[in-house]
């Protein structure tokens, strides 16, 4: 009797896809807040005001521009591995979307957390 070859024993090119598409996820979340920080006011502290330094007291609009590309590029990449996984991911051994979902999430703050202020 001839042994059937296991086939899940690698990953398969969309499953390397998904890992690649979930690192690229959590890398445009981590240049979303590196970008927050760069656009928003500048705090005061005792020395700004002992060297008498100006400060930008208002949000920086061109950053905060770059900041909604990269949201909304944060949410097209999140939501493409979420479809991805929906699709692809039945078995139990195979890559979680756990992280995926929770950058997503992440990212929907940031646009909820816009319009409230």
């Amino acid at each position: 009797m001839e042994q059937l070859q296991e086939r899940r024993k690698n990953k398969d090119y969309w499953a390397r896809f998904f890992i690649l598409v979930s690192f690229l996820a959590w890398g445009v979340l981590f240049i979303t807040v590196l970008m927050f920080h760069r656009a928003q006011p500048e705090f005061e502290t005792f020395f700004d005001q002992f060297y008498q330094l100006e400060l930008r007291t208002s949000w920086d609009i061109q950053f905060l521009q770059y900041l909604g590309y990269t949201i909304l590029l944060g949410l097209v990449v999140s939501s493409a591995g979420l479809c991805l996984s929906f699709f692809r991911a039945r078995r139990k051994t195979d890559y979680k979307k756990h992280l995926i979902l929770l950058v997503f999430l992440y990212l929907l703050l940031f646009i909820f957390s816009w319009f409230i202020l």
